[in-house]
Order: C-alpha cells, then structure tokens, then sequence
C-alpha cells in the first residue's frame, strides 16, 4: 500500500479513519497541542473540510471505533488506520496505559492480531527514539 492511498479514501473512509483519530485523541482528558495538529494534518492530508472536522463527533467507547472499522474490508487498511492511532497516541512523545489499552482492544476486536499491534507500537518507539538521538547529535558538544 503506498502513501498515495490516502487520497483514495472514500468519504465514508476518511470519517471512519478520524472518527478514529478523533477517539485516540479523546481518550486522554488533558488537551494536548501537538495530538490536536497530528488529527488536522491527517485530515488536510486526506483532503477533508476542515469545517466537517470540527463537526465530527468523537465516539465515547472502544467498541464504537471497532464496529466502524469493521466496516472496512480492506485489511491492510483497518492496520493503516489503527497504526495511525499509536502515532496520533505518541505525538506528544507520551503513551498513556488508557491509550494503549483502548488501541489493543479496537485493533484485536477487528481482527489484528496482538503480535502485529505490538509491532506496530515498538516501530512507533524506535520513530521517536531516532527523532531523540537526532537532537542529542545536532546539540551534543555544544
């Protein structure tokens, strides 16, 4: 799947896929900026009204992102999607255990097995633990 795919997103696609977002973003209390700007770049990104956006009504449980994925027949899609949460969770370099627990009970519940979603999560930490070293490098022996 290339990354030109998101522009091929049905608008049933696309609101699934921030409804998602939406709910990751949600689940934490505290509001967090740069979670914020992670869900309206993916949007911009897909093309979708930023009106529509603030429009979008975030769901309230796990199980409620789970039934819209399941709408989605394209497997490698639904893991697209669920990989995007885990980024939109880490995007302020935090992961709270609700998080965390919330995406492993919407990715198993649409068919993505345990393995695959830790995967997912240590790929998202070795992201971070480069974009770290990368500063440490560029103002180490300053």
């Amino acid at each position: 799947m290339t990354s030109t795919f998101k522009q091929d997103l049905s608008a049933e696609e696309q609101e699934i896929f921030l409804r998602a977002l939406l709910y990751i973003l949600n689940t934490d209390k505290n509001f967090k900026p740069a979670k914020n700007e992670y869900l309206v770049h993916q949007a911009k990104e897909i093309g979708f009204p930023m009106k529509k956006l603030s429009a979008l009504k975030p769901a309230l449980k796990p199980e409620t992102i789970s039934n819209e994925l399941l709408k989605i027949h394209n497997v490698r899609l639904r893991r697209y999607f669920v990989r995007e949460m885990i980024m939109l969770a880490i995007s302020d370099h935090e992961l709270t255990d609700v998080e965390m627990c919330n995406i492993y009970k919407i990715g198993t519940a649409i068919g993505i097995k345990q393995d695959k979603i830790n995967d997912f999560f240590l790929w998202a930490a070795q992201g971070i633990e480069w974009q770290v070293e990368g500063v440490r490098l560029v103002e180490d022996d300053l």
